[in-house]
């Protein structure tokens, strides 16, 4: 039988002090990593809420101003093989206090703080030296180019206008913002006023790599202006458009032949406008032109054919079929345009004639229009 092993009193009491000894070790070593443990934890929340308020801080100094994330810019079309612009670019905090401040807090600036971003990244992108504006009022777009242009050598604006004076305040000149209140951004501006402007672009004798649009709204407003300036444009020049949904806003609901949308849609080139929101579009767009414009003339002579809002004067039609015999060379496109001022003419006539206030009862009957045009 075998004998059970034991161990003298002396040796199992010896075991035993070894056993707390290890187990009071192992108890002190593992209060000491959680100690290490807690401390680390309690830095990293410290970091996180440091961080959280930073956040905080930057979304409630910019928000208003850039509304990151609503203004990132999506693209309509790039059919061509070969892209000729990167069409991503930031919405730079240039010269803050331009395009914000003073456009934000007055309403009469005619751009709105996502609009003022939108043209300063493209010019702070793409760094145009030849820009011409065509469209002033009080001259908020003048100075937000003429800032974003200011430290690129060589650069200048030329503005044109139709108006001398400001067409909602009699009492100011055309333009009188960018003296009045940025003079030290005059040395790169010209303004002509008081003309078409192809009367000015044929003088000016010039090509241009950026243009700015906003004029009437209405039609035939841009689309004979984008007539007028086509051949004074570089290739591959950048075009941008304001009002795109100018026939939506309250005070010209009663605008019923918009001119922008048409021509934004129209005009053949990279296309990018402005993202409002995650199922809607922002008021401007931008078009980097594609090479050999010539071959869609036609289609730029075919938007004439909208109904027009209002009539050119009968000196302004003679100088325009003028001016497009001269620079399009072939005689149809007088013929066009000719043709595109006859009907909208008797149109015109019939409305006035009938004393038609509500002209969508007109336009909804497609057989009074085809009587209207014969």
């Amino acid at each position: 039988m075998m004998k059970g092993y034991s161990l003298s009193k002396d040796k199992e009491d010896h075991c035993l002090k070894k056993i707390k000894i290890k187990e009071t070790n192992e108890f002190s070593f593992n209060k000491k990593s959680c100690n290490y443990i807690n401390h680390f934890l309690f830095i990293f929340r410290i970091i996180l809420f440091i961080l959280l308020l930073f956040s905080l801080f930057l979304n409630l100094k910019f928000y208003n101003e850039k509304n990151i994330g609503n203004n990132v810019p999506i693209y309509i079309n790039n059919t061509e093989k070969t892209k000729k612009y990167d069409l991503n670019f930031k919405y730079e905090l240039f010269e803050n206090n331009v395009i914000t401040n003073n456009i934000k807090n007055n309403s009469k600036w005619l751009l709105n703080t996502r609009e003022a971003y939108f043209i300063n990244g493209i010019i702070r992108k793409h760094k145009p030296k030849n820009c011409l504006e065509i469209g002033v009022a009080g001259g908020g777009s003048s100075i937000l180019i003429l800032n974003a242009i200011k430290d690129i050598k060589n650069a200048f604006l030329i503005s044109l206008d139709l108006n001398k004076l400001l067409h909602y305040n009699h009492n100011k000149k055309t333009g009188y913002r960018v003296k009045e209140y940025f003079p030290e951004l005059t040395n790169k501006w010209k303004l002509f006023t008081g003309e078409q402007p192809h009367k000015f672009l044929v003088k000016l004798n010039m090509k241009f790599d950026f243009l700015f649009l906003d004029t009437a709204h209405v039609t035939p407003g841009e689309l004979i202006n984008f007539i007028e300036v086509l051949p004074f444009l570089k290739e591959k020049a950048i075009v941008v458009i304001h009002d795109i949904l100018w026939q939506f806003a309250k005070k010209t609901s009663l605008k019923f032949y918009p001119s922008n949308l048409i021509l934004l849609s129209s005009i053949y080139g990279d296309k990018i406008i402005l993202k409002k929101g995650n199922n809607s579009f922002g008021n401007i767009g931008a078009v980097f032109l594609y090479s050999n414009q010539e071959k869609y003339f036609l289609d730029y002579f075919l938007l004439l054919y909208t109904l027009w809002e209002y009539l050119p004067t009968e000196k302004q039609i003679k100088e325009l079929k003028v001016f497009i015999k001269k620079y399009y060379k072939q005689n149809i496109y007088v013929k066009y345009f000719d043709l595109a001022v006859r009907y909208n003419k008797r149109f015109i006539k019939h409305i006035e004639t009938n004393k038609c206030l509500n002209k969508y009862r007109y336009i909804a009957n497609v057989n009074k229009i085809v009587k209207v045009v014969k």
